[in-house]
């Protein structure tokens, strides 16, 4: 079984907890400050609870949740109360071409696949959902960055018990690596890190144009130091 199709469950969300509907909050203002207001659903990939979803129709758009998590897509129902969230996975999207006036990709959903073209395959399946024109915000790590802070081992207190967290880059495949030891379980998290360069060249290849890219939600520039990638543009 692949890595994410073990981890995002229970402990995945308690682990995680401080990623709340406050920093959802944040976050949809960044792209309704980048987009405004238009016609149109907005597909919130890899959504996860839903909370992105929740404060996207907060804000008046009409917004969909896609997530291959079971859990975490029942957990949010839970906390949020009825939205529309579906079931699937990221490479194979059941949704109609053209289906969607804007998309959203938060909190580094991307570069989960060891295999290059299941990575690409992704961008392409987000490209073919989306209108000629639509607009997308895609939140992604910095590899850099990441390569700076890079932290061996950790140890947290969290309400299911300790966890023991330990981190590795290997050079071989370019990937960051998460193990995650909660008593007798283990947990990994694998992420492909890609630059601006090559994600520029993805994206086009997808017909996504890449118009900005941010280094936080507080709107300011990338660079090579900044805490994230974020990536908006629209399809060509």
């Amino acid at each position: 079984m692949a890595w994410f199709q073990e981890w995002f469950g229970e402990e995945y969300l308690e682990l995680y907890s401080y990623r709340d509907s406050t920093e959802a909050k944040q976050q949809v203002a960044f792209f309704c400050s980048r987009f405004g207001n238009f016609r149109g659903p907005v597909l919130d990939l890899a959504c996860g609870t839903g909370r992105h979803v929740s404060e996207l129709q907060a804000a008046g758009y009409h917004a969909v949740g896609c997530d291959l998590s079971f859990i975490l897509l029942q957990s949010g129902r839970t906390e949020y109360g009825p939205m529309p969230l579906v079931r699937a996975d990221m490479r194979s999207l059941p949704f109609c071409n053209g289906s969607f006036a804007g998309l959203v990709n938060f909190f580094t959903s991307f570069g989960y696949f060891s295999d290059e073209d299941e990575n690409a395959l992704v961008l392409r399946e987000m490209s073919r959902v989306m209108r000629d024109g639509a607009v997308f915000l895609f939140d992604y790590l910095n590899v850099a960055h990441e390569l700076q802070r890079l932290t061996d081992r950790e140890r947290r207190a969290t309400p299911i018990g300790d966890v023991t967290i330990e981190r590795w880059y290997d050079s071989s495949d370019r990937s960051f690596n998460k193990r995650i030891t909660i008593g007798q379980k283990r947990y990994l998290e694998r992420v492909r890190g890609y630059d601006l360069d090559e994600i520029t060249a993805m994206f086009t290849a997808s017909g996504l144009m890449i118009e900005d890219a941010f280094g936080n939600f507080d709107g300011s520039k990338y660079r090579r130091s900044s805490p994230r990638l974020i990536l908006a543009g629209r399809k060509r």
